[in-house]
């Protein structure tokens, strides 16, 4: 898709987000899954997505760290100052599923973001933005993981109820002047399909694969995840301007149908 083209994409998925968020409909069209998650290198990757060019850019930060000792939950900031960037992408070289996230920012969100990703073994981290001319500027870093996220028994029973009750989101914001700090954490396992049971057998992928945050009914940011986000995914950006009585909403779905919605009023 033309990068020329992210910005009514996303408010087309954000339109249909709000129906979801007053009907309890998932739009299935406007949420359907992106190609881009069938790509293994980041140029692939950045071609699916609509980019027309691919480069290093020191303009595009990204803090992870040197050492994980466990590859089932590490936190990777991205942030940059560059103007006009419609996406922010993180990829993981040698996870199963590179592609691990796609966030389609709102005109209302820095461009600034916290994740925390699996990573299966010691891989190349990059963070990667996409402007509105079309150019992908990444930064890379080399994260050696001694525990693999692959590696732990899964306690996810084989067959998992769609239908089942889910926990609220936790949502914290905190007003810093005319802006807001956001802070969620969504309680879901992740399952990313590649982990077995205590018995050896390999348990099916579940986990969140879409994900939109409003604030005051208007779109904030939309996400396509794979596998590869962490169990009980945390989320972290920043509002440009916020006041108190604002209110935040976050909505997700996952690859069993199973969705959930939660609303904060900022204080």
């Amino acid at each position: 898709m033309p990068a020329s083209t992210t910005r009514r994409r996303l408010l087309e998925r954000a339109a249909a987000s709000g129906v979801w968020l007053a009907c309890g409909a998932w739009p299935q069209l406007a949420w359907a899954t992106s190609p881009a998650f069938e790509g293994k290198t980041l140029a692939q990757v950045a071609k699916a997505l609509g980019a027309k060019s691919v480069a290093a850019s020191a303009d595009v930060r990204l803090n992870t760290l040197d050492y994980a000792e466990n590859g089932a939950a590490v936190p990777v900031d991205i942030s940059t100052s560059l103007p006009g960037v419609e996406r922010i992408v993180l990829f993981v070289e040698k996870n199963p599923t590179p592609l691990i996230a796609v966030f389609q920012l709102g005109d209302a969100m820095e461009a600034a973001l916290t994740l925390h990703t699996k990573m299966a073994q010691t891989s190349a981290v990059f963070a990667m933005v996409i402007t509105a001319d079309g150019r992908a500027l990444f930064a890379k870093k080399e994260v050696k993981v001694v525990l693999g996220s692959c590696g732990s028994v899964s306690e996810t029973p084989d067959n998992v109820d769609a239908k089942r009750p889910t926990e609220p989101t936790r949502i914290r914001a905190q007003i810093q002047g005319d802006s807001a700090l956001v802070r969620m954490r969504m309680a879901h396992e992740m399952e990313s399909g590649q982990r077995k049971n205590a018995a050896g057998k390999q348990v099916p992928a579940w986990h969140i694969d879409q994900v939109a945050v409003q604030l005051n009914g208007k779109p904030l940011l939309t996400a396509d995840w794979g596998p590869g986000v962490s169990r009980n995914p945390y989320l972290q950006f920043t509002l440009k301007k916020a006041k108190a009585g604002d209110k935040l909403s976050v909505v997700w779905r996952d690859n069993k149908g199973a969705m959930r919605t939660d609303d904060l009023l900022l204080v």
